[in-house]
Order: structure tokens, then C-alpha cells, then sequence
């Protein structure tokens, strides 16, 4: 047997297969693979190791769409038997199942499984239901784990986050073609400037989460999230609805890295023409500069960094920013701007 589960693990597969999708939620494959073999989740989690569930068999079916399950090095190993799948190939496509996310106890503790109140990282986002139709997932919801609250699926024009329930499921973005571009403009970013590219749009959404947060009834802004069916007001609408300034906004922050011209003039030119912009989209330029000056402050080259040619391909940001940024996680993680959405205007 390629998976050895131990003296009281399971000890063959599951009759049916249910395969993962790349970037899904533990607890959206268990679910999954569960119900395909005529298993509740909870008679499912008998077979996975210890761990303490509700009472409630109802809440229990629910716990995939609120949180993340989380095992242990054994409970990996019952995983594997269960799905027919190798532990290495489970994390590979599951990123809840990896090293640095197992449960304490090494290779003799007892299996053991965990659903806490939150996932540990992380956003539980829906996937989209048109491209789980094209692998074969019907009938099921499909729960991805991801950094951010929301996906987009450039192939079937279709806008999900972690709502969970609360509102459609699902916003079609064919009304929204702007979205679809700044979702485009985000990829090709990352594609070109790698890590650095991905810095600079989460800068660039921060800067617009300050806006959206300062100013929700923005013209552009309110009538994006009547198109697609939100609450102008609504947290959940501002990633949707922000997302083409903060692409534009990633393109001029570009333009400014690799001019390299950090002194006082340079700073008034590009903020100069920033603001042109925000006249452009009908954002208060008064009320909005201050997230532009902070910015600038921390991508200010120390004195003694030599400037970077304007043709250089590979962009080193300045210190002030990689101080703060992470390069994993979530578009606030990732940028050196540190407020976040939901935070009160005054707290910004």
C-alpha cells in the first residue's frame, strides 16, 4: 500500500473518487469526497482521527463554507487512504495540508483533525461553478482557500468571494468588463515584475481601499456595485468595485519605480499626475492625497542607494516598502500600507 495509515487506520479506499481542485479548502474536499460515497461529514470524520464536532448534524454539513479543517501528520495519512491519493499530492493541490499547517504531534501521535473558528489563513472563497462543471463537480460546492476575499475567473467572466451565502453567490462580470481588464493588468504584472509587480497592485488597492473608505459614494463606484447587484456601502462590494483605479494606479506607481527619480521634483510630478487621474475617475483629490503622500514616503530611495536604470527589468522596491510588505499572503499583507478594509475612516 502506497500510504501507510498505521495499526488503526483505515485501511483501503473509499469506494468512489472525488479529485481536488488545485487551491481548495480541506474541508471542501472532505465534504466533497464524503458525500460522493453516501457519508455524512460527520460519520466521514470518524474515519479522518479524533477531533470534537457539534452536535448538530446540520451545522456540521455547514462547517466547509465557514472555516478550514485542519489535521495532523497522522490525519494526513488517513486523508490519503481515504481519497486513494498520495500525502504529497494532497498538499500539493490542498494548501491547508501543508508543513507548516499540520496539527502538533509527530509521526506516532494519534490521528487527529481540527475545524477552529476562523482558518488559520486565508479566505474560504467559492469556486467558480462553470470551470467545477468542466472537471467533473456536480452538485457540490467547491471552497477554495485563498489569500485574498474574492476570485475572479477570466475564463467564464464570473466574480466570487467569502460571503458565504449572504447575497448571490456569484457576480457576473459581463456588465463589469472594466474589472475583467484590472484583473488582467494584476496578472500581467506578476507575469513581468514578479514579486515586485504583485507589491505594487497591493499598494495600489490599499491606496484605493483608503479611498473607497473615506469615500463610498464615489460616482464610479456606486454604479459598479448597483451593476453587480450589492450595497453601494456594502465591505463586500469595495474590492469589486475599486479593482480598475487600483490597477491604473499599480500602472503609475510602475512608472514611478522605474523612473527612479525620487527626489522633491520627481515626487510633485508624479503625484502631479496621479491626481489628474483621480479628477479623471471623480475621486476627491483633497481627501485622497494623503494615502499618495504615505505611499511615497515609504518608497523614498535611501541617500546613499545608487538610482536604478530606467530599462532595468527587475524591480527592487524601495527599503521603506520592503521593511513593511510581506511577499506571501493577501493584498494588505502584501503591501506597505498597512490600514485595512473595514477599518473605521478615522482609524486610517
Amino acid at each position: 500500500m502506497l500510504n501507510d495509515p498505521g495499526l488503526y487506520g483505515p485501511r483501503r479506499a473509499l469506494p468512489l473518487r472525488a479529485w481536488p481542485v488545485a487551491g481548495e479548502s480541506t474541508g471542501s474536499f472532505v465534504n466533497r469526497l464524503a458525500h460522493v460515497n453516501g457519508l455524512s461529514l460527520a460519520d466521514f470524520l470518524d474515519r479522518v482521527g479524533q477531533g470534537e464536532a457539534s452536535v448538530d448534524p446540520e451545522r456540521v454539513e455547514r462547517y466547509p463554507q465557514c472555516t478550514e479543517m485542519y489535521v495532523n501528520e497522522a490525519g494526513l495519512r488517513f486523508l490519503a487512504v481515504l481519497a486513494d491519493r498520495s500525502p504529497g499530492l494532497l498538499q500539493q493541490d490542498l494548501p491547508s495540508l501543508g508543513a507548516e499547517w499540520l496539527l502538533a504531534g509527530g509521526p506516532e501521535e494519534a490521528a487527529e483533525w481540527r475545524w477552529p473558528w476562523e482558518p488559520l489563513a486565508g479566505h474560504l472563497v467559492r469556486y467558480c461553478r462553470l470551470c467545477g462543471d468542466d472537471l467533473g463537480v456536480v452538485g457540490e460546492a467547491v471552497w477554495l482557500m485563498s489569500p485574498d476575499s474574492w476570485q475572479v475567473c477570466l475564463r467564464h467572466g464570473y466574480w466570487s468571494d467569502d460571503s458565504r451565502g449572504r447575497g448571490p453567490d456569484f457576480v457576473h462580470l459581463a456588465e463589469l468588463p472594466e474589472t475583467v481588464t484590472a484583473h488582467g493588468v494584476r496578472q500581467q504584472l506578476a507575469a513581468r515584475w514578479g514579486a515586485a509587480g504583485e507589491e505594487l497592485f497591493a499598494d495600489a488597492f490599499q491606496v484605493a481601499v483608503y479611498w473607497w473608505t473615506q469615500m463610498p459614494d464615489t460616482v464610479c463606484w456606486v454604479q459598479r456595485a448597483w451593476t453587480a447587484g450589492l450595497d453601494a456601502r456594502e465591505m463586500r462590494a469595495a474590492p469589486l468595485v475599486i479593482y480598475p483605479e487600483a490597477a491604473q494606479l499599480a500602472g503609475s506607481m510602475l512608472d514611478f519605480e522605474r523612473a527612479g527619480q525620487r527626489d522633491t521634483a520627481g515626487r510633485t510630478r508624479w503625484l502631479a499626475g496621479v491626481e489628474q487621474l483621480m479628477v479623471r475617475w471623480g475621486v476627491d483629490v483633497a481627501e485622497g492625497r494623503h494615502a499618495l503622500l504615505v505611499w511615497l514616503g515609504r518608497h523614498r530611495m535611501e541617500v546613499s542607494a545608487p538610482s536604478r536604470p530606467a530599462d532595468r527589468r527587475h524591480l527592487t522596491l524601495a527599503p521603506g516598502h520592503s521593511r513593511i510588505a510581506s511577499r506571501t499572503g493577501s493584498v494588505s499583507q502584501r503591501s506597505c500600507l498597512t490600514w485595512q478594509l473595514g477599518m473605521a475612516a478615522a482609524d486610517m
